[in-house]
């Protein structure tokens, strides 16, 4: 069983292949607002030093966001297109969780927002205390979670993979073409508009 995972939702791009549950490769790009020019490439480039095809792959793992607008777009637009011309099963999971998931116990993973907010999940193992939100920081840290969690704030130091974590949060998407992203907020255009 081949895996492809991607996530795409800060400046950190993630993407890496498993093989019978066993990490085969990664690759890691530090970007700002340009990923969309790399994932593709950077996809097919790990498939290929590791003498395999899209064909081979049996699932592809998507981090839906919360997180940059575009970068999460460009995710699950690319995931959705790979999946449907392949015939391949595709899984959507929080970014939080999936650029989190190599830390130990009960974690609460946040992501800056701005002006005050900051997007957010609390969990540990299989189990999540606060689904991915959009929130103030002043209300996340009276979540019931909160002050026993280990706090993880995403940046392009602070991230930390773990598959078999990520596995345990998937779902599966079941019609590709109804897949959205996790935007969680509204963008600047629709706030500005309203």
């Amino acid at each position: 069983m081949i895996k492809l995972y991607m996530d795409v939702s800060t400046n950190v791009m993630y993407i890496a292949l498993s093989k019978d549950n066993t990490l085969l490769d990664f690759s890691v790009r530090h970007g700002k607002r340009d990923h969309a020019k790399y994932l593709v490439d950077r996809i097919h480039l790990i498939l290929e030093k590791n003498k395999l095809r899209l064909e081979d792959v049996n699932e592809i793992i998507v981090g839906e966001g919360p997180g940059s607008y575009t970068g999460i777009r460009i995710a699950v637009t690319v995931g959705k297109t790979l999946a449907y011309a392949k015939k391949i099963d595709l899984y959507r999971v929080s970014s939080l969780i999936f650029m989190s998931s190599g830390f130990e116990g009960l974690t609460c993973v946040i992501h800056d927002a701005r002006r005050g907010f900051v997007f957010a999940s609390i969990y540990k193992d299989g189990d999540v205390f606060l689904n991915s939100k959009y929130i103030l920081l002043e209300e996340l840290e009276k979540h019931a979670h909160y002050k026993y969690a280990n706090l993880i704030t995403l940046d392009e130091e602070t991230y930390k993979v773990e598959l078999s974590k990520i596995d345990l949060h998937r779902k599966l998407v079941v019609d590709v073409h109804l897949f959205e992203p996790n935007y969680s907020r509204l963008t600047e255009a629709e706030e500005n508009a309203s």
